[in-house]
C-alpha cells in the first residue's frame, strides 16, 4: 500500500512501519527545526532527541486528534516536549558534575555562595559578547525575569526594537558557542 498525506496517520495506527518513514521523510524538517530551537547549543544530543521523538510518535499516534490540530503541530509539540527533557536532563548532569567536582563543604551556605559565583562568573563570561546595551537587555529579561513591555519602558525603547535586539542577541551567542564550543 502506498503511504500518502491522507493514509499516513491511519497507516501509523495500524502499526504500518512505511507510515514512520514518510514521516521522517516528510516531517523530518520540523524534528529539525524545533530540536535546533530548544538545543540550540546541545548539537551532541540532537539525533537522541530525534530518535526518542519519533519513537514517541510512534508509541502514541493513538493520542493524536485531527480534530484538535495538524499533524505537524502535534509533532512539534512532541518533539519540543522532548527538546525540554533533554535540556533539563542535560542540566541536572551539570550541576551533578559540578557537585562532584566541588569541594567538601560542611555549610551548605558556603557551597551555596559558590555555586552563586560560579554561575555568575559564567553568566557574565556568556553576556560579555553581547554589546553593552543587549547585555543589559539580556539581564533584565533572563536574570531579573522581566516581561518585553517592563524592559521596553526600562530601556526607552519599543518593544519590536527589544524583540529585534534579544533575537540577535541570541543569535550571536549561538554562533559565539558554536564556534568556541563553550
Amino acid at each position: 500500500m502506498e503511504i500518502t498525506e491522507k493514509n499516513f496517520v491511519k497507516q501509523m495506527r495500524k502499526g504500518n512501519e512505511k507510515a514512520l518513514l514518510y514521516v521522517i521523510e516528510n516531517y523530518g524538517w520540523v524534528l529539525k527545526t524545533v530540536v535546533k530551537r530548544q538545543m540550540g547549543t546541545l548539537p551532541h544530543m540532537w539525533d537522541d532527541c530525534i530518535n526518542d521523538t519519533l519513537m514517541a510518535v510512534w508509541e502514541n499516534i493513538g493520542s493524536f486528534d485531527e480534530k484538535r490540530s495538524g499533524f505537524e503541530n502535534w509533532l512539534a509539540g512532541v518533539c519540543r516536549f522532548k527538546a525540554l527533557n533533554y535540556v533539563r536532563k542535560y542540566i541536572e548532569a551539570s550541576k551533578e558534575d559540578l557537585r562532584e567536582e566541588m569541594p567538601d563543604f560542611k555549610d551548605e551556605a558556603a557551597e551555596r555562595a559558590l555555586l552563586q559565583r560560579e554561575y555568575r562568573e559564567e553568566v557574565n563570561r556568556i553576556l560579555g559578547y553581547l554589546k553593552d546595551e543587549d547585555e543589559k537587555i539580556f539581564r533584565l529579561i533572563y536574570l531579573e525575569g522581566l516581561s518585553m513591555d517592563e524592559v521596553a519602558v526600562k530601556m526607552n525603547m519599543t518593544k519590536t526594537a527589544i524583540y529585534g535586539r534579544v533575537s540577535r542577541g541570541r543569535k550571536q551567542l549561538r554562533r559565539m558557542v558554536k564556534e568556541s564550543g563553550v
